[in-house]
Formats: structure tokens, C-alpha cells, sequence
């Protein structure tokens, strides 16, 4: 049981877990976390089963990425628990009047060192001929907070890397997302290039939360998410949808979108079957060709459908945007393609990214206090002094400089 609470403890443990968290952090930051199966077939076809085996697809909320953080908190918890037991010891001035001196001096000596303390503003405790100088005793807590502060910054990260949910969701311009907790995100506009015609793909939303706060109108975009409360609101994809507007013979209208595969009819027999919206096309010897995939905006969008009209289908018909067709007693308009965004929705609670970086300052003041504010003790006794060199080296050597100076102004 020694043995193995000796390991926990370890610095080299230790440093072993820190080096298995940081590659495993490494795959998690290569690797495109939490997105749809086949994501990973399309992206790495050759290794996706591989990744979905171990995980590396969800690194963060692993079963061995918590394993690891869990042990390597195990780890600080037993160190800083020692090291607070052991401050108390090394900084209790009855503890330390038994160190014996070990550096001789004369009575003349002594007075000089004892006149340099106080001038120093060392605090003074007398222990029988023993008396215990100590001065910056905080500094002797610099290592414990480090300590703590590096514990508390690994289990907020954990925290912070696991509690986030993701949720992606497409919205139509005009349309609203509601999320169950009853913060909604209204959608008014989509672009998918600026004026200048280059590409920026730009959302422009208004988010509510549960509690009534809200973004206003507000732009997301690409490495620009929208922040508000515990949400983060970033622009993921992107989409475009046709559109018809059907209007029938006393001017009653609808519009729809529409994807492959959707009959627009009002008697199931008679209407118009969709084939599907293309990007747009070229003209070629053989004809028209349809391009069926381009990156950014549909420049010359084309619809194909057929006709149906009791129950019988056409050939493929072509329309283009601000076209229509008379079928019975509707009109089917085809108005221009729709825009629309992929959001991708966090939520994080907040609190946790204010306790990490809390833990942090934390931790960076404990290195403060360690390197900058340690802890200096003397221990005089009737014919000597100790110091620890390994804690006051400074110390010591000034002490050292001001009794050979006044030795040798005695000697004159």
C-alpha cells in the first residue's frame, strides 16, 4: 500500500500524466471533434474506423482522457496535502529552534547579526538561548498554491472540455430556432458572399435567452461566433433551397421549399414533381449540361421537374428563377434560390471558464510568491547561526559578507 501511495504521489507520475494528457490533446485539437459519423468516413477514409474505435472523435468526454485527468488530480491532491503538512512543520518557529548552528560566531559577531535582523525586519520568537528570525513567512505557501492552482486549473479544463454540448441546426431566413431550455435564435439573414463578391459566409441573428436577455441583430461568421450568456453561436455551413410560390385562380398564395423528390399537388394527382435545384450550367456541343456542385453562390440556378396530371408524368422540364407554369387551375412560380445557414450551437456554462482562469492566476501568483517572495530564516543560538542555504542563499551570503567586513574592521 506504501508503495503505491508512494507512485500516486510521484513527480514522475506525475509528469507522465501531463504528457498523456498532452497528446491525447493533440488529437483532440488535429481531429474535428463531435461531428456526424460520416464526417470521418468522407474525411479520412482510410482511418476512420481507427478513430471511431479509440474515440479520437470525442476525445474530451473519453473514457481515458478522463481517466488520465482523474489520476493526474489524484496526483496533485496527494502532493499538495503533503506539502501543506510538511509548510506547517518547516514554518512553525518552535520546529525550528532545534536546528543546530552551524556556522560559529563571536559574541561581538553575534550582536552585528542580531543588529542586522532587526534592521532587516525580522520577526523575533526566543526559545531559551535559541531565538528563531523569520521574515516573508508567506513565501513558504508560494509552492502549496502553485500546487493547488495547477490542480484546480486541470479539473476546470476537464470541466470545460466535457460539460460543453454542441447542437448543429439549419434555419431558413425569417425562421426561428428554439432550444429546449427556451432560449430561441431568430435568423434574419444569410450571405454567402460580400458585395465585392468575395466569399463570407455571414449570418445575421438575434439571440433570446430563457431569462429574456438578448444579442439584438448581430453578425456570425466564420471565426467570428456570437457570444451571449452560456452560448457560443458559430457559423458551421451552409445551404440553398429552391423556392415556389403557388398561386391559384382568386389569388390565394403559398410558398414552399422544396428538395428532390417533393409533388406539389392539392389532389395528389395533378402537379408538379421536383427532380432537383442545380447550381447552374453550361452550354456544350452535345447541349446543355447541369453542373451539379459549385462552391458559394448558385450563379445560374436550374430547376428540374416534370408535370403530373391525373396521375401521368412528363418528360424533364427545365425553369429558371422568375419563371412559371400554368398547370390546372395554379401557377407555379419559381422564385430565386434561399440562402440559408448551418448553425453550430455550444453551450458552456461560463462559471467554468471564470474558475480556470481564476485557477490560473492562482496558480502564477503561487510562482510569484515561490521565486519572487521566499520565505528567510535564521536561528542564533549563544555561539552560533544556521541558515538554509537551499531557501535564504542570499541571505546567507550577506550574512556571511557583513561578518567578515566587520571582522575585519575589529582585526584594524
Amino acid at each position: 500500500m506504501k508503495r503505491i501511495y508512494a507512485f500516486l504521489k510521484s513527480m514522475k507520475f506525475g509528469i507522465l500524466l501531463l504528457a498523456l494528457l498532452a497528446a491525447v490533446s493533440i488529437f483532440g485539437s488535429v481531429i474535428p471533434q463531435n461531428e456526424p459519423v460520416m464526417t470521418y468516413v468522407r474525411e479520412y477514409p482510410d482511418t476512420y474506423q481507427l478513430i471511431l474505435t479509440l474515440q479520437l472523435n470525442r476525445v474530451f468526454t473519453s473514457w481515458y482522457f478522463l481517466l488520465i485527468t482523474a489520476l493526474l488530480c489524484v496526483n496533485l491532491l496527494f502532493c499538495s496535502v503533503l506539502r501543506f503538512n510538511t509548510l506547517k512543520m518547516t514554518g512553525n518557529p518552535e520546529v525550528l529552534s532545534h536546528a543546530e548552528p552551524n556556522r560559529e560566531c563571536t559574541p561581538k559577531e553575534m550582536e552585528t547579526l542580531c543588529g542586522f535582523l532587526e534592521q532587516e525586519k525580522f520577526r523575533k520568537t526566543e526559545y531559551g538561548e535559541k531565538a528563531v528570525w523569520q521574515r516573508r513567512e508567506f513565501g513558504r505557501w508560494g509552492t502549496f498554491i502553485t500546487h493547488l492552482g495547477i490542480l484546480l486549473s486541470v479539473i476546470f479544463f476537464a470541466l470545460g472540455m466535457a460539460l460543453p454540448t454542441l447542437q448543429d441546426e439549419t434555419c431558413m431566413p425569417g425562421d426561428t430556432i428554439a432550444l429546449a431550455d427556451g432560449t430561441k435564435i431568430f435568423v434574419q439573414s444569410f450571405s454567402i458572399q460580400d458585395d465585392a463578391g468575395k466569399l463570407d459566409y455571414k449570418s445575421i441573428v438575434n439571440v433570446t435567452l430563457a431569462d429574456g436577455r438578448s444579442s439584438g441583430l448581430s453578425e456570425v461568421r466564420v471565426n467570428h461566433p456570437l457570444v451571449i450568456g452560456d452560448y457560443s453561436i458559430f457559423q458551421q455551413t451552409y445551404g440553398t433551397k429552391g423556392h415556389i410560390t403557388v398561386t391559384d385562380r382568386e389569388g390565394h398564395q403559398d410558398g414552399f421549399y422544396i428538395e428532390a423528390g417533393d409533388f406539389l399537388s392539392a389532389d395528389g394527382k395533378n402537379g408538379i414533381l421536383i427532380d432537383n435545384l442545380y447550381p447552374g450550367f453550361e452550354e456544350t456541343e452535345q447541349g446543355m449540361r447541369l453542373i451539379t456542385s459549385v462552391s458559394g453562390r448558385y450563379e445560374n440556378p436550374v430547376y428540374v421537374f416534370m408535370t403530373m396530371q391525373e396521375g401521368a408524368d412528363s418528360e424533364s422540364m427545365l425553369a429558371f428563377p422568375n419563371e412559371s407554369i400554368e398547370l390546372g387551375k395554379y401557377t407555379f412560380y419559381f422564385d430565386p434560390p434561399v440562402e440559408y445557414p448551418g448553425l453550430r450551437i455550444k453551450h458552456s456554462p461560463r462559471i467554468i471558464s471564470f474558475l480556470l482562469l481564476a485557477s490560473v492566476i492562482l496558480m502564477t501568483f503561487g510562482l510569484a510568491v515561490t521565486f519572487l517572495y521566499p520565505m528567510e530564516t535564521v536561528v542564533t543560538a549563544k555561539d552560533g547561526y544556521y541558515v538554509n542555504p537551499s531557501k535564504s542563499e542570499g541571505l546567507f551570503l550577506r550574512i556571511q559578507k557583513l561578518l567578515k567586513e566587520n571582522k575585519e574592521v575589529n582585526d584594524v
